[in-house]
């Protein structure tokens, strides 16, 4: 799972008079980031994973048939004009190719529809993270603090429910329980594509 969120150095900031300014924020979801430092995919709810997105090392020992490693992040940028600072957060729900993998005997739908849903969970937690940013109150001295605050509450949530996941499903093991979670996160899925 993608644990990162990017604080660059904001040297201007420093000339920035916190007091004075008044703060606003934007918070964007992107499909696209050039400054990727590996290969990822971006989360579009109309491209489904395939096999051969999972180019990982299966790991050996593992009882695992698939792994998959998705997750969200976000980067900020800041910009001051007229007395004002603006912070622009972009968001990102990735799958990352390289860390993903699946045993070669076990290239089944069955198990390709389970590591899909992981790649749900992730975005439908990512879009609540970007409510949760979007809703929250800043100013310009709390405004790291309430960053970390909201990203390492999200990515508890999203960890807590990737486990429940596989937990119930005993990793998609159990074929009721992954028709009920299947059930579960594609009526989430479309009920948050209809807002």
């Amino acid at each position: 799972m993608k644990k990162y969120f990017t604080f660059p150095l904001l040297t201007l900031l420093l000339s920035l008079s916190a007091a004075a300014q008044k703060l606003q924020v934007e918070v964007e979801y992107v499909t696209v980031d050039p400054s990727a430092d590996k290969p990822v995919i971006f989360y579009t709810p109309d491209r489904k994973l395939t096999w051969d997105d999972f180019k990982g090392k299966p790991a050996p020992a593992s009882e695992a048939a698939a792994i998959t490693n998705a997750g969200f992040g976000f980067k900020m940028l800041f910009k001051s004009e007229n007395n004002t600072a603006t912070l622009h957060l972009t968001v990102d729900c990735t799958f990352a190719v390289s860390d993903s993998w699946v045993k070669h005997n076990r290239k089944t739908p069955y198990i390709l529809n389970h590591e899909q849903h992981h790649f749900d969970l992730a975005y439908l937690y990512t879009m609540q993270f970007v409510h949760n940013l979007r809703v929250a109150k800043y100013t310009m001295k709390d405004y790291s603090k309430v960053l970390e605050k909201i990203y390492t509450q999200s990515q508890q949530e999203l960890t807590a429910a990737q486990t429940a996941y596989d937990t119930e499903t005993k990793n998609s093991q159990l074929t009721a329980k992954q028709a009920i979670w299947d059930k579960k996160i594609d009526d989430e899925l479309t009920a948050y594509l209809k807002q």
